[in-house]
């Protein structure tokens, strides 16, 4: 589990944290793609813990951005609650038959809160990095910011 403390907001590297986040969200919705297609194409299939995916170990690895360790750890968490939810998923079904709807909803239900979740962080990560380049410009400039509202 990633127990870093953030970094200042003007040491933090937002590009870096960006850049890693878009590509783990790509190989989390491939992960999702697959759990589909086990499920509509009768595939038994291995799963992977939280901690053994892309975006977990991103999570479990990455500092956690300035002003953001609310959002970062309801990810985290939604992350951990979506491969519960799938293995229950899988393990529930039976070959040849629909999974169980009430589980079904809940897999899909986890996945819309880890998408909205994984979203606010990215954009609240986004205004956070904006902001630092506005103060190093300024700073370089000898420009005094306006005060955030």
């Amino acid at each position: 589990m990633n127990t870093n403390s953030p970094a200042p907001i003007d040491d933090f590297d937002y590009e870096t944290f960006i850049d890693g986040f878009e590509e783990v969200t790509y190989w989390h919705f491939a992960w999702y793609s697959k759990i589909m297609g086990a499920l509509l194409y009768d595939q038994s299939k291995i799963l992977q813990s939280h901690h053994e995916c892309r975006f977990g170990k991103f999570m479990d690895q990455t500092p956690i951005p300035p002003g953001q360790t609310k959002e970062f750890n309801v990810v985290r968490e939604l992350h951990q609650q979506m491969h519960e939810a799938a293995n229950t998923l899988m393990s529930s079904r039976k070959i040849g038959q629909k999974p169980n709807e009430a589980i079904f909803k809940d897999f899909s239900e986890t996945q819309g809160q880890f998408t909205a979740a994984f979203n606010a962080l990215l954009r609240g990560t986004m205004m956070s990095m904006a902001e630092q380049k506005c103060r190093v410009w300024a700073k370089e400039n000898s420009v005094t910011p306006a005060p955030a509202k």
